[in-house]
């Protein structure tokens, strides 16, 4: 199973200087970290962030699961 964060307008990519796509629970954790350093109100973070969770419990339950953050265009 593939969870995929999607960051429509590359605010990974603009605001935090992270090249998309990102994979993996850490390098998504990095991306989340980086963005909301450089802009806490961005709702990207939440969705990244919710992303590893769901990643987490479906791990929790045994399953074979990976996440991403892919970016749009600016």
């Amino acid at each position: 199973m593939l969870i995929i964060c999607i960051d429509k307008d590359d605010d990974i990519g603009v605001k935090a200087g992270v090249k998309s796509p990102v994979v993996g629970r850490e390098a998504c954790l990095d991306a989340a970290a980086r963005l909301g350093a450089a802009d806490p109100e961005d709702s990207d973070v939440n969705t990244i962030y919710g992303g590893i969770h769901v990643y987490d419990e479906l791990r929790a339950d045994g399953m074979d699961v990976e996440v991403v953050c892919i970016a749009g265009h600016r």
